[in-house]
């Protein structure tokens, strides 16, 4: 995310008259797909691990949020996969080939409810710890 604020602000900062969602639209190669590659990544890797560390503590609440969440990121993921429509017609042209990254730019909005935000959840999940009981004799 780093990467991406500071691109913007960049932007912002040759051109006053630009706000922060200008300097995100504008943003230069290769920072910014760099940017939107860390984030997809992370938040991927966040949602992988992190539903699996949840899973291992106790806690039905915790599992069952850890796996709505990661339902919603594998919906992400597989809207991201699908191949892009196709335009008019043409026999010579290659076939579009699905790309996330394309995907998560052009929609930050999308990727930020599909796939950030059900990350952090899951990554709270894995790292608060349930309440432990103390044993009794």
């Amino acid at each position: 995310m780093g990467v991406l604020i500071l691109t913007a602000v960049a932007e912002v900062v040759r051109d006053p008259t630009l706000t922060l969602a200008d300097g995100y639209w504008i943003g230069p190669l290769p920072w910014t797909p760099l940017g939107v590659g860390l984030v997809i990544s992370g938040a991927t890797v966040v949602v992988v691990f992190g539903t699996a560390s949840a899973w291992l503590q106790k806690g039905v609440i915790r599992r069952a949020v850890t796996m709505l969440a990661s339902a919603l990121a594998a919906c992400w993921w597989f809207v991201a996969l699908l191949p892009p429509p196709r335009g008019a017609y043409c026999p010579d042209c290659l076939a579009p080939v699905p790309d996330p990254l394309t995907y998560a730019y052009s929609l930050p909005e999308v990727a930020l409810a599909g796939l950030i935000l059900p990350a952090m959840l899951i990554g709270a999940m894995a790292l608060t710890t349930a309440p432990q009981r103390p044993r009794g004799r």
